[in-house]
């Protein structure tokens, strides 16, 4: 049949209406479950929307999290002043390496939010928008596989709710960042079923989504793509289909698809960690044993969050008793949930994405346990101390950088997803078994299920601006802060840098993720700062100075202006010892913000004394008869202050670790040699000392030994010389 042009016109007509009309009612109801999600993500958890200005949801680690997204912004526009691979504002004066793009899209949606507001509500947003999306998108991706929009909706509420979500809330951002797991899994499942480049295509694009998010959840979800690849191929061979090749090209292309669009993504991303893990310096890998630490416990998959309201007080004795910490701990997955998944695995079995689902969320619960099975804090059993492995021990071979991932109850994230979607289907067929009761039905389950994951009122923390902090922000110079017990004591420290977005100086030690092992020498190594830090008395070292005399110097040399005492984080002994070693060491002015509870002391400027800093690859210091000594490996350096260019002599007593070697000491462009006897010898050299700092080195080019290659000592240090009594005269 042909159609004259005003026929044409008048059929365009009618069918652009109610192709318009079925966009504009499927817009109107997408805004409609929003609403209600972001309704429920309000009241569910109370009180953080009605404190939006004034607290943070979470507690101490919630504060660091506000200072890395502050953080960017800040390296990249003060090259000057700290680079964003290495921060120089934390662990002055050396800083610390970071990895840069570690939650890509909370670092870029908080720094454009920052711009109207501040940073604490941008964080606020950022942890509501995880609620409302990874809701949001567990209903897409349920609604897509069931067509059951009731059981879906329900379904989002199981995934974003969970008390594994509450539990990350309280401080770990990349962790609570859910929101594009579903959305990548929604595109997964739309590859698996129906293929297509444009399904391959955006299951890669939020991959990279879920990669910007956390870069742990990007391994997780990696491993949930091979499963499924793995999964595809296996019904492909059930299937006995004649046209092998054809199949098998189709699967390895649309995969392929997806692998080329999220490597593309992810380069840039992951570069600078994929450089740390090949390297000699990995301080990205630590020991395997918190692997074990940050496991699921066993019983944790049935016991209720300890933020319920009702059942908390009953079950947090039994968490005290897991190893780790309540946020690594808790996977609690609900016996409503376990019983609507159990229904669906049963009644949908011959289902091949139910069947999928299932897998998933043994596959992950399973490796979520860890390397050995851990029940109630327990990891060796009967009287012959048995321990169970587990597949997680075969995956951290198996998978490049997993042995990166010390946190490895956060598998269960995937766990999470795919029971939540074992929910949804499970439902929908309680749904078609009661057409006339479903709205009951589904209130039922609801409830159920709410009143299970319940954490109200969710921890909140109060955020502060303490004046003296204000103050100096006005201050255009550039100068340190020693912050006490910012180093000794974790919580004050990952509190206390928060204020960091307020002043934006850089601070002497405080706490990293991860951290190279040299990261603290400065604090170790460096005589006030030292006993400032750690709240120890002067300690008698291998340098022969006079602290009282040289203190003052010491901080003015490094440019460390103020010592702050934050008196809520010490008790009386404490705050008396700081006291007592800040009047008999340093020349400073005190001022007490009693509000704040913060005791400031501004140190004085004055002509910097010729003083001496151990620096790098020394031991831990000895008594040999009262006398300090310390141990140095194949090399170690000392600094010597100077303030002006002048003639001294360094002397020092020293021996050889179990055969005379030799040892090279480089003072400028001075070299001296000498061989070293295994008893102690005192040894001089000339110096000609330039204005500033002068490093001094000694090494060797012999192979240092342990004691335990030697004896049967357990000492597996490796050693050259010991010494005693450096003196600078």
């Amino acid at each position: 049949m042909v159609f004259s042009i005003p026929d044409r016109e008048k059929l365009k007509k009618h069918i652009h209406v109610p192709i318009w009309y079925f966009q504009r009612n499927k817009l109107n109801e997408n805004i409609k479950i929003l609403t209600l999600y972001t309704l429920f993500t309000f009241i569910l958890t109370y009180p953080v929307i009605f404190k939006i200005r004034t607290h943070i949801p979470g507690m101490t680690d919630a504060f660091q999290w506000i200072r890395s997204l502050w953080y960017t912004p800040t390296a990249l526009f003060n090259p000057d002043l700290t680079k964003l691979t290495h921060d120089y504002l934390i662990f002055y004066p050396y800083g610390v390496p970071v990895t840069p793009l570690h939650s890509a899209f909370n670092q870029v949606v908080s720094y454009v939010l920052s711009r109207v507001m501040e940073i604490h509500i941008a964080y606020n947003i950022l942890f509501l928008f995880s609620f409302i999306f990874g809701a949001y998108g567990t209903y897409l991706l349920i609604t897509y596989l069931s067509g059951d929009k009731l059981a879906s909706f329900i379904a989002g509420l199981v995934f974003a709710f969970s008390p594994y979500h509450f539990a990350h809330s309280l401080g770990h951002l990349g962790a609570v960042s859910i929101e594009w797991l579903p959305f990548c899994a929604l595109y997964l499942m739309k590859m698996f079923r129906e293929g297509g480049v444009r399904n391959s295509f955006f299951a890669g694009v939020f991959f990279i989504f879920v990669a910007m998010s956390d870069l742990q959840y990007m391994v997780f979800m990696g491993i949930f793509v091979m499963l499924l690849f793995l999964y595809e191929i296996y019904i492909f061979l059930r299937e006995e289909k004649k046209d092998y090749r054809e199949i098998f090209e189709k699967i390895f292309y649309k995969y392929a698809l997806f692998g080329v669009v999220s490597f593309s993504g992810l380069i840039p991303l992951t570069i600078d960690n994929l450089l740390i893990a090949i390297s000699n310096e990995n301080f990205l890998k630590l020991n395997p044993f918190e692997a074990v630490t940050f496991s699921t416990d066993l019983l944790s998959f049935f016991l209720p969050s300890v933020f319920h309201p009702v059942f908390g007080d009953f079950t947090k004795d039994i968490y005290s008793n897991f190893s780790g910490n309540v946020s690594e701990n808790t996977t609690y997955i609900g016996y409503t949930v376990i019983l609507l998944s159990s229904f669906a695995t049963i009644r949908l079995k011959g289902d091949k994405c139910v069947k999928f689902w299932s897998i998933a969320a043994l596959f992950f619960s399973l490796i979520s346990l860890g390397p050995l099975l851990h029940i109630n804090g327990n990891t060796t059993f009967t009287v012959f101390n048995t321990t169970v492995p587990l597949p997680h021990l075969v995956l951290y071979y198996l998978i490049p950088f997993l042995d990166n991932c010390r946190t490895v109850g956060r598998f269960f994230v995937i766990a999470s997803l795919s029971f939540a979607v074992l929910t949804g289907y499970g439902i929908s067929e309680l749904l078609k078994s009661n057409k006339n009761n479903k709205k009951i039905i589904a209130i039922i389950i609801s409830s159920l299920i709410i009143f299970e994951y319940l954490a109200i009122p969710f921890p909140v923390s109060a955020v502060s601006r303490p004046s003296f902090y204000e103050e100096i922000s006005q201050d255009k110079d550039n100068y340190a802060l020693l912050e006490i017990p910012a180093t000794l004591n974790y919580n004050a420290g990952v509190s206390i840098i928060y204020y960091q977005t307020i002043h934006g100086k850089p601070v002497v030690g405080n706490w990293a993720a991860r951290l190279p092992s040299n990261a603290r020498n400065f604090e170790l190594n460096t005589p006030v700062v030292r006993e400032l830090t750690y709240l120890q008395p002067f300690t008698v070292d291998i340098l022969n100075q006079d602290i009282n005399r040289v203190g003052t110097s010491i901080l003015n040399n490094y440019n460390i202006s103020y010592i702050i005492l934050h008196t809520d984080y010490m008790d009386n002994k404490e705050v008396n010892l700081a006291k007592r070693l800040i009047q008999e060491s340093l020349h400073t002015e005190q001022k007490t913000y009693e509000k704040d509870s913060l005791i400031v002391y501004r140190v004085k400027k004055e002509p910097v004394k010729p003083f001496m800093i151990l620096k790098d690859n020394w031991y831990a210091l000895e008594e040999w008869d009262g006398v300090p000594t310390r141990w140095m490996s194949n090399n170690a350096t000392l600094i010597i202050c100077s303030n002006e260019k002048i003639n001294k002599t360094l002397s020092f007593r020293i021996l050889s670790h179990h055969s005379p070697k030799n040892i090279e000491i480089y003072a400028g462009d001075d070299c001296f040699e000498e061989t070293i006897p295994t008893d102690f010898t005192y040894m001089k050299i000339p110096l000609t000392l330039e204005k500033g700092e002068n490093i001094i080195e000694f090494s060797t080019w012999e192979k240092s030994i342990s004691p335990a290659q030697i004896s049967d000592s357990p000492d597996t240090r490796e050693l050259s010389f010991a010494m005693q009594n450096i003196t600078v005269s």
